[in-house]
Order: C-alpha cells, then sequence, then structure tokens
C-alpha cells in the first residue's frame, strides 16, 4: 500500500545536503536512475529531471515519520500526533518552497517500493518532479517514507 501528497506553498529553508548510510546512498542512486528517463506518470507526461541530493535534515524527518506509522501501525500522511508534513518539516527546521512525500507499507526492497510508486501517478509525479531538489529516506519495519523537497 502507498501514499502521495504534495504541497507547493512557500514556507522554510534549509540547504544542507549530505550523503548518509549505505541504504540511503543506495535508495538515492535508484530514484535518480528513474528521474534521468523521461516517463509518463498517469495521463502526466515529465521529462528527464535532475538528480536529487540525500539531505541529512529530511531522511530525519522521514525517519521519524516512518517510525511514527511503524509504532502506531497505520499508514498516512498525518502523524500520530495529528501534525502534517507542512509541520514535521516545521518541526526538523527545514524552510522549503515546494515539499511532497511518498509513503509505502510492506514492500521487501528499495526496488519494491519504487516500482509500486511508479505504478501509481501520485507516486510517480512526485518521484519525477523537478520541483524537487533534494531529498530524505527511511524504512522502518517496511514503513517506507520519501521526503521530497526544495529549500527556499
Amino acid at each position: 500500500m502507498s501514499c502521495a501528497a504534495a504541497n507547493h506553498v512557500s514556507e522554510r529553508k534549509n540547504t544542507k545536503a549530505v550523503l548518509s548510510t549505505g541504504f540511503e546512498k543506495l535508495f538515492l542512486s535508484k530514484v535518480n536512475v528513474v528521474r534521468s528517463k523521461a516517463r509518463k506518470c498517469g495521463d502526466e507526461y515529465f521529462p528527464a529531471a535532475p538528480a536529487l541530493i540525500l539531505n541529512h535534515i529530511l531522511n530525519k524527518a522521514a525517519h521519524k515519520h516512518s517510525q511514527d506509522m511503524s509504532k502506531h501501525q497505520f499508514l498516512e500522511h498525518t502523524s500520530s500526533n495529528g501534525d502534517t508534513l507542512v509541520e514535521r518539516m516545521q518541526d526538523v527546521n527545514y524552510l522549503w518552497s515546494a515539499v511532497g512525500e511518498n509513503i509505502a507499507h510492506n514492500q521487501n526492497s528499495i526496488g519494491q517500493v519504487i516500482e509500486d510508486w511508479l505504478s501509481s501517478p501520485g507516486h510517480c509525479s512526485n518521484m519525477m518532479s523537478a520541483d524537487y531538489t533534494q531529498t530524505g529516506v527511511a524504512n522502518v519495519n517496511k514503513y517506507w517514507t520519501q521526503v521530497y523537497a526544495t529549500p527556499k
């Protein structure tokens, strides 16, 4: 099961970008291969998009949300305490001009979750959107979160 959300309202800012764990590097590599080729997401055509940069603050936000979903056994963009994606970005002090999120549950591998997201127009659109320049990823007990953003 997967869910997608996007928000392109101007809000907050952060520019630190770093590569972290092997899992995060592998996830980033696979997503950037997807973005390197033009594709249709549902009825919408997306040209190839620039590579995303891994951001440690977005990784933290993604991990916190995956951990929350795992602990409370739910799959939603709203946290168990009622926080939205925008509020979660405020909590980690990420200042953004565009932000979106893909979530999923029960996939066994990075390849499987990416394949599932590509088969869903909303998730595919988030993955392919050139509006996003940075990302953060997490998997906690098969609760997957990928946050997409562009700093303000």
